[in-house]
């Protein structure tokens, strides 16, 4: 899966005055007819002076003056070759990066503040980033996305608004790709997972959210999901565990003929990517959901992808708090994975074949992003999620066992 980059890296920065000393791969999508490539790229410059910079390989995408254009030896084919923040698919990143530039941009806009601190809340190279801007006058939040998206986006936060949903408002924007929103109330429901994951108004809080999502008056298709990319990620992750390959294409293939039929099934309005760290709770009441984030992914989909979302990424929370030593929240996360999966299927009976195969593309996709990571802790990862998806498709629930051991690879065949 990882082409032999250690040529074209080096060749990026030549002519800059800096040497690169160690890169390691940090992560992989897809880019065009391509693919983009993320690294960690160990520097030292004449003076001795060491960094880490976060570089990346784009074989199928956008370049721009910030680019170094290479050609890969192992390929013929040229690849531009950027470093964080100058990312040729968010060219107002920059600009939101470095405290004095964020200040000046936010006086502009009318909107001033006072010994701005900055943390990067979120950032998908190419596609957007999130950055939180704290000061003395309060929090907003900076999302940079590419410029076409500006309008729709806004108007997607104006139709949440008016359909009674708490997203955040769109103070400000600019066509050049900058969003300015402001801070909703509440704390992201992942980090209450103890207290709402036995709670049943949480999950009927969610199903009341996904009802409420349903209303927005939206003619836009969801952005495209696990489901819609199936092709690319069987690829990638047969690729990155190439000793799974069987079972990889059999799990796909079962994804596959079990949701032939869904073209001509209802759709509503969906999330597009929906999971806890998207949702917001009550601090006092963390049952209650207080705010939702990034709707840019909103749209018209299958009634079933956001919950196979929401459990697939419960799934893998799970995982990474047993990982961590805390079997605690791990059994959390798993139990409320089980609770929402029991009840969309309760609710929608006559759709329950749809849940596994939801889940199990949701599961394979994030296999794919651990097992690329080629890390020891991330094929083991990607190897439990094969296991977990293999539980998804044999039947609607338990998605896990509440032991937060997934099913041996010799349970019955899907």
């Amino acid at each position: 899966m990882w082409p032999n980059h250690e040529r074209v890296i080096p060749q990026a920065f030549a002519g800059s005055g800096t040497s690169v000393v160690a890169a390691r791969a940090h992560s992989v999508e897809p880019s065009g007819n391509g693919y983009l490539y993320g690294y960690e790229v160990d520097t030292v410059d004449r003076n001795g002076q060491r960094a880490t910079v976060l570089t990346y390989v784009d074989t199928g995408g956008a370049h721009d003056q910030n680019s170094a254009i290479v050609t890969d030896p192992a390929t013929g084919d040229p690849v531009s070759v950027w470093a964080y923040p100058n990312d040729p698919g968010l060219p107002v990143l920059p600009q939101v990066t470095y405290r004095d530039a964020v200040a000046e941009l936010l006086t502009t806009l009318g909107m001033p503040v006072t010994d701005p601190t900055l943390t990067v809340a979120a950032y998908r190279p190419g596609k957007r980033a999130v950055v939180r801007v704290d000061a003395v006058e309060g929090t907003v939040f900076l999302k940079v996305v590419r410029p076409h998206r500006v309008a729709p986006i806004e108007k997607s936060h104006e139709q949440f608004v008016a359909a009674g949903l708490p997203v955040p408002r769109v103070l400000s924007s600019r066509g050049d790709g900058l969003l300015v929103l402001e801070r909703i109330r509440g704390v992201p429901a992942g980090s209450r997972i103890l207290e709402i994951a036995d709670d049943p108004r949480f999950v009927a809080s969610l199903a009341a959210l996904t009802g409420r999502i349903a209303t927005v008056p939206t003619t836009q298709q969801a952005r495209a999901d696990a489901m819609d990319h199936a092709d690319w990620h069987r690829r990638t992750l047969v690729a990155a565990l190439p000793q799974d390959a069987e079972e990889i294409d059999r799990l796909y293939d079962a994804i596959g003929r079990r949701s032939i039929g869904w073209a001509t099934a209802t759709k509503q309005v969906v999330h597009g990517d929906l999971h806890l760290e998207q949702i917001f709770v009550d601090e006092d009441e963390p049952w209650r959901i207080s705010g939702l984030l990034d709707i840019d992914t909103a749209g018209w989909g299958f009634p079933v992808r956001d919950i196979g979302a929401v459990v697939a990424h419960l799934v893998v929370t799970g995982l990474w708090h047993r990982s961590r030593g805390d079997a605690e929240r791990g059994a959390a996360a798993e139990r409320l994975a089980d609770a929402v999966a029991r009840d969309w299927v309760a609710r929608n009976p006559d759709q329950a074949d749809r849940i596994g195969p939801a889940i199990g593309a949701q599961l394979l996709a994030h296999a794919g992003g651990q097992a690329t990571t080629g890390s020891a802790t991330g094929i083991h990862t990607a190897e439990q999620l094969l296991a977990a998806t293999q539980a998804a498709l044999v039947e609607v629930t338990p998605i896990v066992p509440s032991d937060g051991l997934v099913r041996p690879r010799s349970a019955p065949q899907v």
